[in-house]
């Protein structure tokens, strides 16, 4: 069964998944734990989470990275390598602005290189995506849905356990200017890899005129949208994914202030948090990857929400126990091996509603649904807990859960009656 994982397609996905990962991290959790060592309130740590947004309106400019080409650079390597090192690099730029900001006394100009980071990675996360699902066939859509997976938690690893490692050594501004080299292993494995045979782009050196070149951009944007949305399921799709990023939203954007309320050191979130937390997700993921292959989509799913239901409830036990490392790593175990689990899933099911010839940009949009959501949700989540208190946060992340199955009933009716029609 794990030979699946040995296709070396999924070796560069693991690669690429790992350099969209790296980011992630910086502009939410360990940029929330420096934030909180600054005595920055749990209330602005939560809107801090809006600088993720670009994840969430990445849709708008996938179309730009399929039909407009890069002077120099798309005739060199072509149009996904083009824009994916041009990514690369503004992200790589974007984190050591971020490292020299001082976000405890530059608030609004640390949000600022936190939001340019997240649009570079999120422009990162459609080169990735498009590689995926043109390079893969159907029978490895769950190991490729997995080994990007994969990669973008070991990326997490890096910028979670290691940048809080270094930060604890050396400092903060040097822990983000040594996490920012690992963008470089992004920029290798582009250069190293194949342009898909489906990649186009208009050339510089083409004689079609602008005016032409703006409506064939325009073409592709409107169809690739009228095609997924004009579906009978959109609206039940759109409900299961709010459902579905509720749970790991909370737990994953709010775990940190929650943490260091209860009183755990930088060291312990580390060891236990980024460090064993982020292990946990990669073998939730590497499960993942075969629970759909051996069981189907589906089950897998609602494996998934009760996991989800599950991971809430322990933190809600963690919040009466308090600081105890015992309960901890049983918390933190439970949450990651479910969002690892939970990630796969949810790539490799969004996957399905994708349809050539515009796979990309549909995947694009359906995941910046499930991103956007997680700004909306992250976003509120810090006042709730301010106003309300973590036990009730964490107890309707836990009923969302039970939520999703509901949708997920209703899109496998339509569909059936689709296709039987």
């Amino acid at each position: 069964m794990l030979s699946i994982y040995f296709h070396r397609p999924l070796l560069t996905l693991l690669a690429l998944g790992f350099v969209s990962g790296v980011p992630f991290l910086l502009t939410l959790s360990t940029l929330s734990f420096w934030l909180a060592e600054q005595h920055v309130s749990t209330s602005i740590i939560g809107l801090f989470m809006l600088a993720s947004f670009p994840y969430s309106i990445k849709f708008l400019w996938s179309p730009i990275l399929e039909t407009i080409s890069i002077p120099f650079l798309t005739n060199k390597f072509g149009q996904r390598k083009s824009w994916g090192l041009l990514a690369q690099t503004g992200a790589i730029l974007s984190i050591l602005a971020l490292a020299f900001s001082e976000p405890g006394k530059n608030l609004f100009l640390s949000g600022l290189w936190a939001f340019l980071i997240s649009f570079f990675s999120a422009t990162q996360d459609i080169i990735t995506d498009s590689y995926r699902i043109d390079l893969l066939e159907n029978k490895f859509s769950g190991a490729g849905a997995a080994m990007e997976s994969i990669g973008f938690r070991l990326g997490m690893l890096t910028s979670g356990a290691g940048t809080l490692y270094l930060a604890d050594a050396f400092n903060w501004s040097v822990a983000y200017c040594l996490t920012a080299l690992t963008g470089l292993i992004g920029m290798i494995t582009l250069l190293s890899i194949k342009e898909p045979s489906s990649s186009k782009s208009e050339s510089t050196s083409d004689k079609k005129s602008t005016s032409r070149l703006f409506y064939n951009f325009y073409s592709t944007y409107s169809n690739s949208w009228r095609h997924l949305i004009q579906k009978p399921y959109f609206l039940y799709l759109i409900a299961f994914i709010f459902c579905f990023k509720m749970a790991d939203t909370v737990l994953n954007s709010m775990s940190v202030p929650f943490l260091v309320e209860l009183g755990f050191t930088k060291i312990e979130c580390a060891n236990i948090s980024k460090f064993f937390g982020i292990t946990m997700m990669v073998s939730g993921g590497l499960i993942g990857g075969l629970l759909i292959h051996q069981l189907g989509m589906n089950q897998t799913v609602v494996m998934c929400a009760t996991l989800q239901a599950l991971s809430c409830l322990m933190f809600m036990i963690q919040a009466q126990v308090g600081h105890v490392i015992s309960v901890l790593v049983i918390t933190i175990g439970v949450e990651s091996f479910c969002s690892g689990l939970s990630s796969t899933a949810f790539i490799a099911y969004l996957s399905k509603f994708c349809r050539v010839p515009f796979s990309a940009s549909h995947f694009t949009l359906l995941y910046s649904l499930g991103s956007l959501s997680r700004v909306i949700i992250s976003a509120g989540s810090g006042w709730f807990a301010d106003t309300y208190g973590w036990m009730l946060l964490f107890s309707i992340a836990c009923v969302f859960s039970i939520f999703l199955l509901y949708f997920l009933v209703k899109i496998r009716e339509i569909n059936r009656f689709v296709t039987v029609n």
